[in-house]
């Protein structure tokens, strides 16, 4: 790399503020408005000129202009841009960094997994999510604006694994540990792009050169969603604007600023890392659940036998489900609809929290039918819905739907006793911690409501997935 002259510097700051005041009257994911980012290009902006000016007056300064001449190494780097050159980084509009930050997730695993450019629109994702066109799920209330609420990687996980569109199906979501940084560099590595939430409202950012900086010491709250696409082991602490107590940063892309891509400081603390992958091996999938948004699951002992009866004819080449656990072993069984006959069985690890598909070994032909699973720990299902200021969220079972196998027999998810025969659970809902989105619209009930571990559960959460 070479040196980097002010001039270019200049040139680069200058695009810095173009892209934050492209979206200065955009809302944040908490569907506030973005006032830090204003700060902080005002920050940038002054930093910007204090540079440029050292450069032309370096005669009667007594201070010699900072020199931009810093060049990364091999050890401690990665970037995935060096090896995708399909992957767009557009500027967002509105209140959707969450969509921004997620799409970028699915985008950098489908190339690295295909070589492929994978074309998916915000609009399309908000509509999947936010839209009316659905029977359950997230429906925004009357005068709230879709665009800007905000929302999480849950609800991106829930609604698009349940379809098939244009040939690419949402396959996996990975939960993080936002403080294991080499869980996430794996999964970078891996996967692709992880998404996390930061702290845009209480941080300084600046530009260093050609690098355009984030540090925050503590987060207040986790309003800003962006996708971690790399790391620099060794990027100095001084060129933060304000030093950091250690090298080091991730490498971001940031929907604030398109293509540019953003460092933050390891000493910024993170929240909620997501990493999505898709895939086109499926043609169409079997669902009755709305998700896990709820993170609700249910037990009937040591084991937790589950299952969803489907009726479509094809072929069965994977099955989905949730788990809550950071790992579990299940068995799955593909069973006839009245569960008396076995076609196919096969042992499988859930070996992180969050959505996952098995691949079967071979795919079954299948009509009249029932998923079976075993889960070690607990089999997830769909939590009651709940009403917000903002939004709701809906649920429905119908009977022959979802099954649990309870006192020697296979109970109907719908029996008015069903609650005599399961224990209900739940792990952290997408509202544990401080993120910003929806935090605006919800009261202390409706976060009570939503958090309480005994709940009426809804469909289990399995899906069936058919090849060609």
């Amino acid at each position: 790399m070479k040196k980097r002259p002010v001039a270019t510097f200049v040139l680069c700051a200058a695009m810095l503020l173009g892209s934050c005041s492209d979206t200065s009257s955009s809302t944040t994911e908490s569907g506030s408005s973005s006032q830090a980012e204003s700060s902080s290009v005002s920050s940038s902006q002054a930093e910007s000129s204090s540079a440029a000016d050292s450069s032309t007056s370096a005669d009667s300064s007594s201070q010699a202009a900072p020199k931009y001449d810093y060049v990364h190494g091999t050890d401690g780097y990665y970037n995935l841009t060096d090896e995708l050159k399909n992957f767009k980084r557009p500027v967002q509009q509105t209140g959707t960094c969450w969509l921004y930050a997620g799409r970028a997730s699915m985008q950098t695993s489908y190339e690295k997994q295909t070589g492929k450019e994978l074309k998916m629109e915000i609009s399309d994702m908000l509509d999947a999510v936010y839209g009316e066109g659905k029977q359950e799920g997230i429906f925004v209330k009357n005068g709230i604006s879709k665009a800007d609420l905000g929302g999480y990687q849950q609800f991106v996980t829930d609604r698009l694994s349940r379809e098939c569109k244009d040939g690419i199906t949402l396959d996996s979501s990975m939960i993080i540990d936002p403080t294991d940084r080499e869980a996430i560099k794996n999964a970078v590595r891996t996967r692709g792009g992880v998404t996390v939430g930061i702290d845009s409202r209480n941080c300084e950012v600046g530009m260093f050169g050609t690098y355009p900086t984030l540090i925050y010491k503590q987060a207040k709250i986790y309003d800003h969603a962006v996708t971690v696409i790399g790391w620099d082991d060794h990027f100095p602490k001084e060129y933060f604007k304000t030093p950091a107590e250690q090298d080091g940063a991730w490498i971001v892309y940031n929907s604030n600023l398109g293509e540019m891509c953003q460092y933050i400081s390891y000493c910024a603390p993170l929240e909620y890392a997501i990493s999505h992958t898709v895939s086109d091996k499926y043609s169409q999938v079997q669902s009755y659940d709305a998700g896990n948004v709820m993170s609700g699951y249910i037990t009937t002992g040591d084991s937790t036998k589950a299952a969803n009866v489907f009726h479509q004819k094809g072929k069965l080449a994977a099955v989905g489900t949730f788990n809550t656990f950071d790992k579990q072993n299940i068995k799955i069984e593909i069973m006839s609809a009245d569960f008396k006959n076995l076609l196919y069985t096969q042992e499988a690890v859930l070996d992180y929290h969050g959505y996952q598909t098995i691949e079967l070994t071979k795919p079954v032909d299948v009509e009249n039918y029932a998923v079976v699973i075993t889960y070690s720990k607990g089999a997830p299902v769909e939590g009651e819905g709940f009403e917000t200021a903002a939004a709701g969220y809906k649920t429905s079972i119908e009977k022959g739907q979802s099954f649990v196998f309870a006192d020697g027999k296979w109970k109907d998810m719908t029996d008015s006793d069903i609650k005599t025969a399961i224990k209900t659970g739940k792990d952290k809902t997408f509202l544990d911690g401080d993120s910003g989105a929806w935090k605006d619209y919800l009261t202390s009930s409706d976060i009570a409501a939503i958090k309480k571990t005994d709940f009426e559960p809804g469909n289990c959460c399995i899906k069936a997935l058919y090849v060609k």
